[in-house]
């Protein structure tokens, strides 16, 4: 029998921001990986809202940050599991989710809650 192990999804909140990038280094419609510390992240830019998620696809740990971007949702590059990149939740089960982290900008910089 294969168990697929997951992260609940939900902001961390109470956390510092910490700048990830300059906005303009993300053009609409892309994603990129992120590195807080040695944690990567999951960066999107869609329609200019910033949105970060874990980079790690729950199924076999997938680098969602360099998946294809369909309208807010983000297709793992490796099997092609699908996140909305605004909740964290998997497209055909909202019980499997990555983390979500909020994110804001300031200044020209994008801010991750961190």
């Amino acid at each position: 029998m294969v168990q697929f192990f997951y992260q609940v999804g939900g902001t961390r909140g109470n956390m510092a921001y910490v700048k990830v990038l300059n906005a303009d280094e993300l053009e609409p419609g892309t994603g990129r990986v992120v590195s807080i510390g040695s944690k990567e992240l999951a960066l999107f830019n869609i329609d200019g809202e910033y949105h970060c998620i874990d980079n790690s696809c729950p199924h076999a740990d997938g680098p969602l940050g360099a998946g294809d971007i369909e309208g807010d949702t983000v297709i793992c590059p490796w099997h092609a599991w699908q996140f909305s990149v605004r909740t964290g939740e998997m497209e055909y089960n909202p019980n499997i989710c990555v983390a979500r982290f909020d994110c804001k900008v300031e200044d020209g910089a994008v801010l991750v809650d961190w």
